[in-house]
């Protein structure tokens, strides 16, 4: 998938008019031929851009992913003197409350046979890699500090990265734990204990 700057009209027309739609009405009462009506466009063209309903959200969620990226990166750059452990947290928390901000959307899209059985390498994903990396430089930025307890900044990284997948966030929605509950114990129980006390 590419990002709304790499589209053409037709398709960032397409996406805002779907995210609109599926917003007021939710994703699963919102047709292909209603997002084509809406946009004003034949449902041949819808579908030669966005072959499912599926698509159409992964598309969207990945635009709103880079949007996420650029905003982590500017606070990172504007925050400097900041702690390590409150940019971490900072970071993994904003990741997910994005995630709730889709989450009936991604749990629409795990539901599909398609989605379920195509073999998909996570630590490869964009966001893997984004949310590793950047864990990984603030441990080492608190390891250089003296402030981090003694974990290998990279090992923990992966493991940080690999416990925010959308099923993890999911299940723990249907069990029951708001977005913001799943945000505050994943800090509590992962992030804050890796900090030597000041």
């Amino acid at each position: 998938m590419s990002s709304f700057d790499d589209k053409d009209e037709v398709s960032i027309k397409i996406l805002d008019t779907a995210q609109a739609l599926f917003q007021e009405y939710g994703i699963e009462d919102v047709s292909m031929h209603q997002v084509a009506q809406a946009s004003g466009i034949g449902q041949g063209t819808l579908y030669r851009r966005f072959p499912s309903k599926n698509m159409l959200c992964l598309s969207l969620m990945q635009n709103k992913f880079q949007q996420f990226m650029k905003r982590t990166e500017a606070y990172l750059h504007s925050e400097q003197a900041v702690s390590a452990e409150q940019k971490l947290t900072t970071v993994v928390s904003n990741f997910l409350l994005l995630a709730g901000e889709d989450l009936e959307w991604i749990k629409q899209i795990m539901r599909t046979d398609r989605v379920r059985d195509t073999k998909v390498n996570c630590f490869e994903l964009p966001p893997f890699i984004f949310i590793r990396d950047h864990v990984q430089s603030l441990l080492e930025e608190a390891a250089a500090e003296q402030k981090l307890k003694d974990v290998d900044p990279f090992f923990t990284a992966c493991m940080i990265a690999t416990g925010l997948t959308p099923e993890k966030i999911a299940y723990l929605n249907d069990e029951g734990y708001s977005i913001e509950d799943i945000a505050d114990h994943y800090c509590q129980s992962f992030i804050l204990p890796l900090f030597t006390e000041e």
